[in-house]
């Protein structure tokens, strides 16, 4: 697919931010020519821009039709100290069709609700650059909280090995911080969740969901 530029529509106008403005003017568009759009719902559109102007564009809507993208029945809820390994996962989790993304503060992790904004551009530009148009739910939080219930389980190396049959079973994964849950938080874990491992390797906590995710991904089938 060709550039897919994001942005809201009003009646039979597609409307384009400063970024996505930025986006048409890096990639050389001028007024006239026709473009892919989306609004994060699942529609996919095809436009003709009609003004180019410093903080917004404007396109006229020709068509539009429900893109059926690859998107995985799951939340991934992150605690991160880092924001560069946490930007990084969250692009990853895009790419891989998650459904939901939750962005919670543990004690060895930092709150993010200060970037919420870059959190939705970091998404924006990740569905994008994969041609997603079924935008991932986003929800940031500055404390423990873990809003899943059913099929739910907590990557942990404490936990018992995980195996094809029992990730068949879930939805739902937790990842803790780089430098781990504490004790308090652990035991709140095991009260109410699953604790499962990848093994005996030690993995980065943004390398454990990658590959859970990686799996989730090839025995999802979306028929």
């Amino acid at each position: 697919m060709p550039h897919l530029f994001y942005g809201r529509v009003e009646s039979d106008k597609f409307i384009l931010d400063k970024h996505e403005t930025q986006h048409l003017k890096v990639v050389r568009l001028k007024e006239g020519e026709e473009i892919f759009t989306t609004d994060g719902t699942g529609k996919l559109f095809r436009c003709r821009i009609s003004k180019i102007s410093k903080n917004e564009s404007i396109a006229q809507i020709l068509e539009s039709k429900e893109k059926r993208d690859k998107i995985l029945p799951m939340t991934l809820c992150i605690a991160s100290q880092h924001w560069e390994r946490l930007r990084w996962l969250l692009e990853k989790a895009v790419e891989l069709g998650v459904a939901r993304l939750v962005i919670y503060t543990s004690n060895r992790s930092r709150s993010y609700v200060d970037k919420i904004e870059k959190i939705e551009l970091i998404i924006r530009n990740a569905a994008k650059q994969c041609g997603r148009c079924s935008f991932p739910d986003v929800k940031v939080f500055d404390d423990f909280k873990l809003p899943v219930e059913e099929r739910t389980f907590v990557l942990h190396q404490s936990g018992e090995k995980l195996t094809i049959e029992q990730a068949v079973r879930f939805n739902n994964i937790i990842v803790g911080p780089e430098g781990d849950f504490t004790e308090q938080e652990l035991e709140f874990l095991r009260s109410r969740y699953a604790l499962f491992s990848l093994g005996e390797t030690i993995f980065r906590f943004e390398t454990a969901a990658l590959l859970v995710m990686g799996l989730m991904y090839f025995l999802h089938d979306p028929s």
